[in-house]
């Protein structure tokens, strides 16, 4: 096993320095950030301001759901043979971050695809319907869309949240339908009730997540619906619609329990999957500034255009 860098190492303290994880640990935290996150989900999202004003990222409309797409279509004009539908994570509470952005950036760069991002509805003004009744008809027009301008392949992919969004968004995908080559999750959150007993052997090593706050915004996210209903825990919806499966997940994070259930439950139903293990890494380390991200990401990129 390969020694983790010295920035990856350097990543942990910083992460639990910033305090982040008490707003999944304690109630008072919790109740804050919540509150907090229903007035800033109801302005629009800004992109970083290093962001601002590049020519490969494009704002769009769908519906009055912000989307933005990546890639150099946006350059040249000259349509991608990939195109690529990316569900941010952030608790299904926050929008994308730097790190998102840097990623997909480079993911464009190394794969020749467009990038769609859409900023979908978010707890705790909306839950996970008004969230699929957009981006059901926004996955139909990207289908609709590339297949006008020479499509090749189709990718769906995403990260925490929106690993289990894109999950689900699949299983939900009517007979006919266009489904998507390769699905590739990183870190996703798979069942938002929180039952796995093995998460807790694993919760003081995640610096960033814990069950205690994951399992009350799932229950925001859910609204109505069961918290074991597919749409919010694909961990119980068939994986036959995913195409090409991939997961990327670290062993300190509280969500590796729950991919190698997601192994199990491929092999049972007899879908391939290819589980990408970061040893002593950290949720969505695959996003950080650290090397290996940077590995991981050229081999998502060979995994992409394979």
């Amino acid at each position: 096993m390969a020694e983790k860098s010295f920035l990856a190492g350097a990543a942990e303290p910083i992460l639990r320095a910033r305090d982040g994880k008490r707003k999944f640990t304690e109630a008072e935290a919790c109740t804050a950030y919540i509150s907090a996150m229903a007035k800033r989900n109801q302005q629009p999202y800004k992109l970083p301001a290093a962001l601002k004003n590049r020519a490969d990222i494009a704002e769009h409309s769908f519906r009055g759901m912000q989307y933005f797409t990546i890639g150099e279509e946006n350059v040249t004009g000259e349509p991608a043979k990939t195109r690529l539908l990316y569900l941010h994570g952030g608790s299904y509470f926050a929008p994308p971050n730097l790190f998102h952005w840097d990623m997909l950036r480079r993911i464009a760069e190394l794969t020749g695809a467009l990038i769609f991002v859409p900023i979908y509805p978010r707890a705790p003004i909306h839950t996970c319907l008004a969230a699929y009744s957009l981006l059901n008809d926004l996955y139909a027009q990207v289908v609709t869309d590339t297949a006008e301008g020479g499509f090749k392949k189709l990718v769906v992919m995403g990260d925490s949240a929106g690993g289990g969004l894109a999950l689900g968004l699949i299983q939900q995908l009517g007979e006919g339908a266009r489904l998507p080559d390769k699905t590739i999750l990183l870190s996703p959150w798979l069942d938002i009730s929180m039952e796995n007993a093995d998460m807790r052997a694993y919760e003081d090593a995640d610096p960033i997540l814990g069950i205690y706050g994951l399992r009350r915004m799932g229950r925001l996210w859910a609204g109505s619906l069961d918290p074991r209903d597919p749409r919010v825990s694909p961990i119980y919806g068939s994986l036959a619609q995913a195409g090409e499966l991939t997961v990327f997940v670290g062993t300190h994070e509280i969500f590796y329990p729950e991919a190698l259930r997601l192994a199990d439950s491929a092999v049972e139903q007899g879908v391939p999957l290819r589980l990408e293990v970061g040893e002593g890494l950290d949720h969505v380390w695959v996003s950080f500034p650290i090397k290996e991200a940077r590995a991981a990401v050229e081999k998502i990129a060979l995994i992409i255009t394979e």
